[in-house]
């Protein structure tokens, strides 16, 4: 197997999470402007590395390695405009330093600029084929791809080249349970949560918004993700509680409330996880989601519909949102905003295309036996027929 990567077969997907491990502090960097002060005050680089980038004596190099650092500030605070500003500016002046490429090609895929990006990584790939950053980044743009085994095979190879790239070990954990590998997810899994959150936390987990979130959280999530795939339900909350315990924070409540609540006697513990995370200012569409089935089960439908509405405000995209949406305007007897949404929410995902057939078929509104691989009338007719029958679901 070789380290090279076909542009056709990444280009249409996205990697998003994560801006890399941090290269050494070179002696031209000042202590204001380090790659290690990046790791954990990413604002206060920026005006020192500023002053250096614009000194009139400061040498190419050095204004090079400035503006990479300032360009990981503007990264790890949401100003992606700015760092790939400075990123291409850096490049020109400091042209060997892999980590630039490997930052600069998450600057594009933000941007959905695939191919733009996918240049970008092999450029960091060409300057050291084991750049562990440059590797995981191939896997995850392989995995979005859904070539799931060459994903695993680059991550693989990136905590081949650095046991501890953080990023790796999630994602090649994630990649086990979609491969149904759970011993081996919960192995790595294990060896995350093991890192000192301290530790952990320098590298920062960026999400796909690119909020910088608590790693350890993350890490705790993710295993308890590994241990529900294995069907212990009681290790998986243990988890959860002890991410509470570790940090009572919008991130750790909405983790246990989003998983409570899909587990049956346990929705007011959800609701109360939930309602807490979302006071503290929770931003997470699926955290919305999980209070709106709550809300669902209790046939409290208002505060359901608000519920889907404020996770579709945060993800316009999410599709399970659409459909509850949809179900809650059809409650409401709003039928011209019930279908737009369930139209949408079987266009944007095949997955719940294909939840909703079933019941579409069900109740005598389709009648063939194949599954429509895209909108057609007779697919919108039946989606039509289901949003006027509230007993269609």
């Amino acid at each position: 197997m070789t380290r090279r990567f076909s542009l056709g077969l990444v280009a249409g997907a996205c990697i998003l999470a994560g801006t890399g491990a941090a290269v050494a502090d070179t002696p031209a960097e000042t202590p204001s402007c380090s790659l290690a002060l990046v790791e954990i005050a990413p604002e206060q680089v920026i005006a020192p590395c500023s002053k250096i980038i614009d000194g009139a004596s400061t040498s190419p190099a050095d204004r090079g390695r400035a503006l990479f650092t300032r360009g990981k500030g503007y990264h790890n605070t949401k100003r992606f405009d700015l760092a790939g500003q400075d990123y291409d500016a850096a490049i020109p002046l400091t042209p060997t330093n892999e980590e630039l490429f490997a930052s600069r090609a998450n600057i594009a895929f933000r941007a959905r600029r695939w191919q733009e990006g996918v240049l970008f990584l092999q450029q960091a790939l060409k300057l050291n084929p084991s750049n562990a950053h440059a590797l995981r980044m191939v896997g995850s743009q392989l995995e979005r791809s859904g070539d799931l085994e060459q994903a695993h095979h680059y991550y693989t190879m990136a905590l081949e080249s650095d046991p501890n790239e953080a990023y790796a070990l999630l994602f090649r954990s994630q990649n086990n349970v979609r491969r149904r590998q759970f011993d081996e997810a919960l192995k790595d899994a294990d060896v995350l949560v093991a890192m000192a959150p301290a530790a952990i936390n320098r590298l920062g987990y960026l999400d796909g918004k690119g909020d910088r979130l608590d790693f350890h959280i993350v890490a705790l999530e993710n295993r308890a993700e590994v241990y529900d795939a294995l069907g212990r339900p009681d290790r998986a909350e243990q988890d959860l509680t002890a991410a509470i315990a570790y940090s009572r924070s919008a991130l750790s409540l909405a983790a246990r409330g989003k998983y409570l609540a899909y587990k049956r006697g346990r929705e007011q513990d959800a609701a109360s996880d939930l309602d807490e995370a979302i006071s503290l200012g929770s931003d997470d569409s699926r955290a919305f989601h999980a209070r709106g089935m709550v809300y669902v089960n209790r046939r409290q439908y208002e505060p359901a519909l608000a519920a889907f509405d404020r996770a579709l405000k945060l993800d316009p995209y999410f599709a399970s949102a659409l459909r509850m949406r949809a179900r809650m305007y059809r409650e409401f007897d709003k039928t011209e905003l019930a279908v737009v949404d369930m139209r949408n929410a079987v266009m944007i995902s095949p997955r719940v295309l294909r939840e909703t057939m079933p019941a579409l078929t069900a109740a005598g509104y389709w009648r063939s036996r194949e599954v429509p691989a895209a909108m057609t009338p007779a697919l919108e007719d039946a989606i039509r027929a289901c949003m006027l029958d509230k007993t269609c679901n």
